[in-house]
C-alpha cells in the first residue's frame, strides 16, 4: 500500500487548521489542570490540637507527624526531601516565674554545645509572634548522617527557634532546614506560624 505524502508546498486543510487549534486548546487546557491539582496537593493541610498544653495548629499534609517523644510535644518533618529533612518541631519546658525568654535561650544554647556538632549560634533576637513578645535565635550546625551504604556525610543545618513563656511554661517552635534550602523552605514556617495558636 503507498501512501500519498502530502508535499512540504501543498497548504493545510480547514480541518487540520481546526485540529491543530484544538491540539493546542486541549494541551493548554491540561496543563492548566495539572497546575491546580499540584498546588491543591502541595497546599493540602492536616489540623492538630494538643489540649494539654493548649495548642492548634494546622500543617503541611504530606509531612510525617511525631508525637510520640519526651523531647518535644510536635514534631513535623518532610520526608520527600533528600538529605537532612526539614523539620518543625515544638517542645514545652516547665519554668519558674523568675525565668526569661533570653535564660531559656541560654540554657539551650549551653545543651546544644554538647549535643549538636559545630554548634553556632548566629544572631539573637526580639520580635512578636501576633502580639506575643518572643526570643528568635538563628543557628547553625553540622547534622552527620549514615546513607544505606554505610557512609557517613556531613550536612550543614540552619535553625530558627522562637522562644515565648506561657502559663508557667516555655514554649520553643524550631525550625530547622539544609543551610543551602533555609531561604526557600521558610515560607513554609512563616504559613506554619500564622496558623499556630496558643
Amino acid at each position: 500500500m503507498i501512501l500519498n505524502n502530502p508535499s512540504p508546498g501543498r497548504p493545510l486543510t480547514q480541518t487540520q487548521r481546526w485540529s491543530t487549534l484544538f491540539t493546542i486548546i486541549l494541551a493548554l487546557v491540561m496543563l492548566g489542570i495539572g497546575l491546580n491539582m499540584r498546588a491543591q496537593i502541595t497546599g493540602a493541610v492536616a489540623a492538630y490540637e494538643d489540649t494539654r498544653i493548649g495548642i492548634r495548629l494546622n500543617y503541611p499534609e504530606g509531612w510525617l507527624l511525631d508525637t510520640n517523644s519526651s523531647d518535644y510535644v510536635f514534631r513535623i518533618r518532610d520526608m520527600t526531601r533528600a538529605g537532612f529533612k526539614t523539620t518543625i518541631q515544638i517542645s514545652v519546658r516547665p519554668v519558674s516565674s523568675a525565668t526569661t525568654e533570653r535564660n531559656v535561650a541560654d540554657q539551650l544554647a549551653r545543651s546544644r554545645v554538647l549535643t549538636l556538632q559545630d554548634y553556632r549560634v548566629l544572631n539573637i533576637g526580639m520580635g512578636t509572634l501576633g502580639e506575643i513578645p518572643v526570643e528568635i535565635v538563628r543557628y547553625t550546625y553540622n547534622d552527620q548522617s549514615t546513607s544505606p551504604f554505610l557512609q557517613s556525610f556531613s550536612t550543614v543545618v540552619e535553625g530558627l527557634d522562637i522562644l515565648t513563656i506561657q502559663r508557667g511554661q516555655a514554649i520553643i517552635i524550631s525550625f530547622r532546614a539544609e543551610a543551602d534550602s533555609f531561604d526557600d523552605e521558610y515560607p513554609i514556617f512563616e504559613t506554619f506560624l500564622n496558623d499556630l495558636e496558643f
